[in-house]
């Protein structure tokens, strides 16, 4: 999980890498709690899945997404035992694997997220997201459509279905919970957690429409803190964050915490 939060000075960036297709989506020991987390959210009414009521051609993308998960699952982990289809096929998909799942399709505005299943959000609700362009989403994180709005439309303009990309995000937690469509901060931090998005960009081969995927991994700090050089370039980056970022990320509450976690002194680079 350390590698995935980079050893390089923080900047507002995509950080696209190629995705082998082998490393598409991963099946870790969490798999198991996390789907049975992902049924009991949807038993107890979380609103974790939506479609754009104005796109029903994402129908025969999420089937074709499912179709494309058995087959990757059947290929690179014969041992599991996925479920059987649910009578919606929304929730089918979203059981088959760990991540969530995001479907954008082109729209008069750019692509925009026209069906999904997140049941791991970090701050933020499906409802508020669903049908809007991918500027619209994008919209509350300071700087970033600035930064990289439309490179990133030219990434989904461009997409190739035989070179799927990957890159990933990472925030600073003080509860390890997995579904926090609402951010709150503990009265006092007993412990800090690093939360990595590995986010998978890849456009459906017969439909055409790019499924993002989303697995979330959360670590305690003080295990980040055995990579003493990611330990000190987590450190970095959030030191050269711009405080509209760092009050996004919530990170000037956790600062003092991380570096004793880290074990590297307030002011070190």
């Amino acid at each position: 999980m350390a590698s995935l939060v980079g050893q390089t000075p923080w900047r507002l960036r995509m950080n696209l890498r190629r995705l082998e297709p082998a490393d598409w989506l991963w099946v870790t020991e969490h798999h198991a709690n996390e789907i049975k987390e992902k049924r009991r959210l949807l038993a107890a009414g979380a609103e974790i899945k939506a479609r754009a009521p104005d796109a029903p051609e994402t129908e025969a993308a999420i089937q074709e997404t499912i179709n494309l998960i058995r087959t990757f699952l059947r290929t690179h982990h014969p041992g599991l035992s996925p479920p059987a289809d649910a009578d919606d096929p929304l929730v089918s998909a979203g059981l088959l694997v760990q991540e969530d799942l995001c479907w954008l399709a082109p729209g008069p505005d750019g692509y925009r997220l026209v069906a999904a299943f997140v049941a791991f959000p970090a701050g933020w609700r499906l409802a508020d997201k669903i049908g809007r362009p991918l500027p619209a989403i994008h919209a509350p994180v300071p700087g970033l459509e600035q930064a990289i709005g439309r490179p990133l439309a030219r990434v989904f303009d461009t997409l190739d279905p035989e070179r799927p990309v990957w890159r990933a995000n990472w925030s600073l937690a003080d509860d390890p919970t997995l579904h926090q469509p609402r951010r709150s901060r503990a009265a006092a931090v007993e412990a800090l957690y690093l939360r990595v998005e590995r986010q998978t960009l890849r456009r459906l081969p017969r439909t055409g429409q790019v499924l993002f995927t989303i697995h979330t991994l959360v670590e305690p700090l003080a295990q980040v803190a055995r990579t003493p050089a990611t330990a000190r370039a987590l450190l970095e980056q959030i030191d050269l964050m711009p405080p509209a970022m760092r009050a996004y990320k919530d990170v000037d509450a956790l600062r003092s915490a991380a570096a004793a976690d880290l074990d590297v002194p307030l002011g070190a680079a």
